[in-house]
C-alpha cells in the first residue's frame, strides 16, 4: 500500500473508496472509485442560546456530498437531543428532522447546491425548560441517502465537527406530566378469551405536559394471583408524514406538550383468569421530573378460558323463522354450568339485522334465555360475540368478535324455493277510446298466490300486434296480503295506434326469484290460466 493512499484511508473515517486493477489484453485498467455519501461541514450559528423567553432558537447549518456520477437526490435525518448539565445523560425525547433536496420536508430549507453537494438549514427550536439552568444540545446521528446509496455519520465523527453543539440557558421544570381519558381503545367491551392464543387490546390516554413536555412512560395492569404486565409509552416521527405517532395515536407536538397515545398491550397465553386493572401509570417529562400514579381511575378487564364457568347447548326455538313479511320473534336459550351466585348478566351480539330483546330469564328447565327479534330485512344472522357473567364475577366468552370459541348459534330465514305463481290478470278498462287515453290510465290487477316470500315488484310491458314491445315500466310495488298486485300504466304519450295490445308482466319476490308472464319476447314465459291480457284501443 502507498504512503498516499495509506493516509487517504485514515481520513476518511465514514467513506470508504475503493480503486481496482485489472489486465485486458495485456494492460491494466483502472476502475472508478465507488460512489459515496459525506457530511463536510456541520455547525451551529451560536454556541450559546437563551432559552428562558419562548421561541428560543438556533440554526443548524450542514453540507452533505453525493459522488454518484449521475446523483438525482440528496437526503437523510438529522437527529438532535439534550444532554443534561447535572448528570451528563441524554435528558429528553430527541427530536429528528429531515431534509431532501428534491422535497421540502418541515422546517429544513434547501440553502444551495446540487444533488451532488448541499447546503442546508435547520432552525431548531430549544425547549425552555430543562433540569438545570443549563442544558447542551448535540447532533447526535446524521444519516444520508442518494438514489442507491446510503451511509450513517455516528457520534464520533459528528463531535469532530466544531459547532456540532451549544449550551442553551433554561429553566428548571418542577412540575411533573398528568394524564387524562384512560381508557380501553374504542370503548370496546371489556372481555378477553386467552388460552392457547394471547388476545391483544389497546390502552389509551392523553399526557399533557405544558413545560417541557412528555418524553416517555409505562403502564401496568395487576390481575389475580399478583399477575402483572407492563408496556412501555414512547412516541415518534411518524414515518409517513409530518406528523408524531404515539402507539396507534397519529396526533400531539414536536414537544409532547399534548399527546394522545395508544398502546398495543397483550395477555400472553397463562394469563390469569379474572378481573385486571391499571395498576400503575409512571410518566416522565424532557425534563426528568417523574410522576407515578398508583391504582387511577380506569377500565377494569375481565379475563376468561371459560374453564370456571361454561354456556353450552345452544338452541334457537323457533329456527328457521318466517320473517319475509314482518319482524318475528325468538328465542335464544343455554345451558349454564359452574355459576357462583346464579347468572347477573347476558351479552348477545348479532352480525346484522337480529338483537336481544327484553331482559334474560331461567325457564323451568333451568336454561338460560333471552328473546331475540328477527328484522325483516334479516335473510339470516349468526352469533358474533356471547357472554355470560355470573355473581362471582366469573365470565364465559364466546364469539369471533372476542377471539374466542364459535358457539355455532346461527338464525335462519325459511326458505323460499318457488318462483310466484299468478293465478289471473285484467285490465280496467280493457277498451278505450285513442282519444280517451292521455287523460286516463289503465290498471292491471294481478292476482298472485301467496308462498313463503311476497311479490316485491312487478315489471310491465305492453307489445304490439307484432311482438315488439311499445311501453315497459318497472313496475315497483308490494304484494297484499290477499295476494294482489296493481299497476297503473299511463300510456297516453307513447305513440300508441287504435288496434289490440297484449300486456306481460314479470313477477319478482323478496328472495330474488322470478317468473314471467304473457311475455313473448321470452322463451320462459308462461300463459296465464285465462289467456293473455289485451288491451283494445278504439278510433275515436
Amino acid at each position: 500500500m502507498s504512503r498516499s493512499l495509506a493516509r487517504g484511508l485514515l481520513r476518511g473515517t465514514l467513506t470508504l473508496a475503493l480503486v481496482t486493477s485489472t489486465t485486458v489484453l495485456g494492460s491494466a485498467v483502472a476502475h472508478a472509485a465507488t460512489p459515496r455519501l459525506a457530511l463536510t461541514a456541520l455547525s451551529f450559528e451560536q454556541s450559546t442560546v437563551d432559552a428562558t423567553q419562548d421561541n428560543g432558537s438556533n440554526r443548524l447549518t450542514f453540507t452533505a456530498t453525493n459522488t454518484e456520477p449521475d446523483a438525482q437526490n440528496l437526503a437523510g435525518t438529522v437527529t438532535l437531543r439534550m444532554r443534561s448539565s447535572l448528570t451528563g445523560e441524554w435528558l429528553g425525547h430527541d427530536r429528528v428532522v429531515r431534509f431532501d433536496y428534491n422535497y421540502g420536508w418541515g422546517d429544513v430549507e434547501l440553502v444551495s447546491g446540487t444533488p451532488r453537494e448541499a447546503t442546508f438549514a435547520y432552525h431548531i427550536p430549544v425547549r425552555r425548560y430543562s433540569d438545570a439552568t443549563t442544558a447542551t444540545w448535540e447532533v447526535t446521528k446524521v444519516t444520508l441517502s442518494g438514489d442507491d446509496i446510503s451511509a450513517t455519520v455516528g457520534a464520533a465523527k459528528l463531535s469532530t465537527f466544531p459547532g456540532y453543539r451549544f449550551t442553551a440557558t433554561t429553566l428548571i421544570d418542577l412540575s411533573a406530566p398528568t394524564f387524562s381519558f384512560l381508557a380501553l381503545n374504542n370503548g370496546r367491551d371489556p372481555y378477553f378469551y386467552v388460552k392457547d392464543d394471547p388476545a391483544y387490546f389497546a390502552i389509551s390516554l392523553t399526557v399533557d405536559d405544558y413545560q417541557s413536555g412528555f418524553w416517555k412512560g409505562s403502564i401496568k395492569l395487576v390481575g389475580p394471583g399478583g399477575q402483572s404486565l407492563s408496556t412501555q409509552i414512547d412516541w415518534a416521527r411518524d414515518e409517513y408524514s409530518t406528523g408524531f405517532r404515539c402507539g396507534g395515536s397519529t396526533s400531539g407536538d414536536a414537544d409532547g406538550h399534548y399527546m394522545p397515545c395508544s398502546m398495543e398491550m397483550k395477555f400472553p397465553p397463562g394469563t390469569a383468569p379474572g378481573s385486571w386493572r391499571v395498576g400503575q401509570i409512571v410518566l416522565v417529562n424532557n425534563a426528568g421530573g417523574r410522576a407515578t400514579y398508583k391504582n387511577p381511575a380506569g377500565p377494569s378487564m375481565v379475563v376468561t378460558s371459560n374453564s370456571t364457568l361454561q354456556a353450552t347447548d345452544f338452541v334457537v326455538s323457533p329456527n328457521p323463522v318466517d320473517n319475509w313479511r314482518a319482524d318475528v320473534t325468538t328465542e335464544l336459550s343455554m345451558a349454564v354450568t359452574g355459576a357462583v351466585r346464579g347468572i347477573s348478566q347476558l351479552d348477545v351480539t348479532f352480525e346484522d339485522q337480529c338483537s336481544t330483546t327484553g331482559q334474560p330469564y331461567t325457564k323451568a328447565d333451568g336454561r338460560l334465555a333471552v328473546r331475540v327479534l328477527v328484522s325483516s330485512r334479516a335473510r339470516g344472522c349468526e352469533v358474533k360475540k356471547l357472554s355470560v357473567r355470573d355473581g362471582a364475577g366469573n365470565l364465559a366468552l364466546y364469539g369471533a368478535d372476542a377471539s374466542a370459541p364459535d358457539p355455532q348459534i346461527s338464525i335462519d330465514q325459511v326458505p323460499s324455493t318457488e318462483p310466484p305463481t299468478a293465478l289471473s290478470a285484467a285490465l280496467n278498462p280493457a277498451s278505450i277510446p285513442l282519444s280517451q287515453l292521455a287523460n286516463q290510465s289503465i290498471r292491471l290487477t294481478v292476482q298472485a298466490e301467496v308462498k313463503v316470500a311476497p311479490v316485491t315488484s312487478m315489471p310491465v310491458y305492453v307489445y304490439d300486434a307484432d311482438g315488439e314491445v311499445v311501453f315497459q315500466t318497472s313496475g315497483y310495488g308490494g304484494q297484499a296480503p290477499d295476494g294482489s298486485l296493481t299497476y297503473d300504466m299511463s300510456l297516453g304519450y307513447w305513440g300508441l295506434e287504435p288496434g289490440q295490445y297484449t300486456v306481460g308482466f314479470m313477477l319478482y319476490d323478496a328472495s330474488g326469484l322470478r317468473s314471467y308472464w304473457n311475455m313473448p319476447d321470452v322463451s320462459s314465459s308462461l300463459t296465464l290460466p285465462g289467456g293473455p291480457v289485451v288491451l283494445t284501443i278504439t278510433e275515436g
